[in-house]
This record gives C-alpha cells, structure tokens and sequence, in this order.
C-alpha cells in the first residue's frame, strides 16, 4: 500500500522508518525538506506539500507539533483537503486538542474521508523500535482499515472510544506522567540535600511505593547530566496547556495539573525549553545548591 506521512521530525522520522521496513511504499513531507533525507536515501519519494501527498495516497498519516500545525496540514491552502477523494483514510499521530480532531474529523466526514486520532506514548526510543503505545479515537471498522499500517509502529493499539478519545487519553497520561516528573525532582532535590545518596535513594524508590516512569529514567537522565530531548519542555508545556483546557471544558478543576505547568514555564523562562522534561529538576537544584548526579553516588 502506498502510504503517506507529513511530519518527519524527531518521532515521525522513526515512524516512517517502520512502515518503509515493514515494506510499505511512502510519499513524505514536511516543512523541513532535510529532515526527510534519511527516509528518501531509504525509498521514500517526497512530495512538496500535503496536498501531494493526499493526490497520491489513500491513507495520509501526520506527526505534527501543535494543533494549529494539524489543520493547516489537513485543511491549509496547500493542505490534504485538495488531494482527498471519497473512501481515503487519514490518521493524525500528533499529540492534540480532541476539540481541534473532533472539527477536522468532521470537515474530512463531509468529504467522503475517514479519520482516527491516534496520539502515541513511548518516545524517539518507542518509536525507533516499534514499540510505541497507540491510543486510538475513531469508529472500530475505521481502525480495522489502518491496522495493518499501524502494527509496525506499535508494541501495542488501544481502541479507545470515538473520535477525539485518543488524544483524551493522551493528554490524561502526560498530565499524569508530567506530575511524577515534578514531584521525583523535588524528592530527589529534598532526598540529596538532607543526606541521602541519589543511587541509593533511587534504589529504595524504585522498589517501594514511589516507583514511576519518571523516576526510572534518572540512571540515564539526570544522574548522568544528560538532558537531551526525546520530550523536550516545550512540548510538555503544549500538552499541560491542552490538557488544562480539556478540564475547563468539562468542569473538572485540576490544581496539581496547573502547578506541573508551573514548573515547566519556569523551565522555559530559564531557557531550557529544547531541553528534555527531566530538565526541570534543575531550577530546583539551584535554589537548593545541590546537585542530583553520579559523583554524589555512595
């Protein structure tokens, strides 16, 4: 089948890397005409615009940074509304306001086009090796149709619901994972100070109660000084933004959320918004005067 993806940044080139190993024929674009090279060198054929993709292609698949980018990708002047025909499918990967899915998904409806939105979990590593989480928003016979082009991405694909759903459940998780992030900075930061040894207070935490994904990557992250982004802060920050406004949109006041988003503004005042979200531990450190790293190991 021959497939379509716009978006070949830091997850969507690891993504289109799968569907051409699973032999899969890929048209791809992005803004960034270099970020595409690896994937052309590999087969891919580039496409100058979204809409070229979509002239081509049954089935588009887009991995964008903000919902803004996702509808002028799906409905721009250039966007894959000029390519569609009745009976195409189009998946959205992106992290996005189910609202924003929800008004495209309709527009596409009118059109004769399917969508599913699909949000992923698992990072550039996730998605380098196949093993993303996919949370799934869209009619179950509409996810039957894109199945087979969403299993080489995927170590597992969860139907959750109707469209919009997916990225419902995303954004529930990244709160929820963006929470752990904040508050493993600030123990460890309190741990280090009063005494402990990060390596032994992470070995007694990651057998007792505490125990978090956040707290898992330390070894890697924070105890090694390495903040490069497989998440960078930036992002964390849109997806706490979209996931506040979910809660104003459905009444449900969410104040430990809003403080998460605290954190990672000041992240972001202190120009580490490229950064990844481990990152945050260290406006902590220098209010403390402590550092969290391997020379304090025991």
């Amino acid at each position: 089948m021959s497939v379509g993806f716009v978006g070949v940044g830091q997850m969507g080139v690891h993504m289109a890397a799968r569907l051409l190993s699973a032999g899969h024929s890929l048209v791809v674009s992005d803004l960034d005409p270099g970020a595409a090279v690896p994937l052309v060198t590999h087969g891919a054929t580039w496409a100058e615009s979204p809409a070229e993709v979509a002239e081509v292609c049954r089935m588009v698949l887009t991995c964008l940074p903000t919902p803004n980018a996702v509808e002028e990708v799906a409905l721009g002047e250039h966007g894959l509304r000029k390519g569609w025909r009745p009976g195409d499918l189009y998946v959205d990967l992106s992290t996005n306001s189910p609202s924003t899915v929800r008004s495209i998904a309709a527009k596409a409806k009118a059109l004769g086009v399917d969508m599913l939105d699909s949000p992923v979990s698992g990072g550039t590593k996730g998605a380098e090796a196949g093993t993303l989480t996919l949370m799934v928003g869209g009619a179950a016979p509409v996810l039957e149709r894109a199945r087979s082009v969403l299993e080489p991405m995927a170590g597992k694909i969860f139907h959750v619901g109707e469209i919009g759903c997916g990225n419902v459940a995303k954004l529930v998780n990244n709160m929820i994972g963006l929470t752990c992030n904040s508050i493993c900075a600030e123990g460890f930061v309190l741990g280090v100070k009063a005494g402990i040894g990060p390596q032994m207070l992470y070995e007694l935490l990651s057998v007792s109660t505490a125990d978090n994904w956040s707290l898992r990557q330390y070894p890697r992250t924070v105890f090694e000084r390495d903040f490069a982004p497989g998440f960078k802060i930036s992002l964390a920050n849109k997806d706490m933004s979209l996931a506040l406004g979910l809660g104003e949109e459905f009444g449900v006041f969410l104040p430990v959320a809003r403080a998460v988003k605290r954190d990672l503004e000041d992240s972001i005042a202190r120009g580490r918004a490229d950064q990844g979200v481990d990152a945050v531990i260290l406006a902590l450190e220098e209010t403390a005067q402590i550092e969290v790293g391997q020379r304090r190991s025991e």
